[in-house]
């Protein structure tokens, strides 16, 4: 399954668009998400951490 999130990245400081992939029980993202450093903060982690938890 393939989602797409949209919205201000701190580290590129731009507006960004990122696919979220889950296949044969991995997750990959098109972002350093969760290693990068405004994890902590970034609107579009917060909805990629919440459909991983779904």
């Amino acid at each position: 399954m393939e989602w797409i999130f949209t919205g201000y990245c701190r580290a590129q400081d731009q507006a960004r668009t990122v696919l979220l992939e889950h296949e044969d029980g991995q997750w990959d993202c098109d972002c350093d998400f969760p290693g990068c450093a405004y994890a902590g903060v970034c609107q579009i982690g917060k909805q990629m951490a919440k459909t991983q938890e779904e």
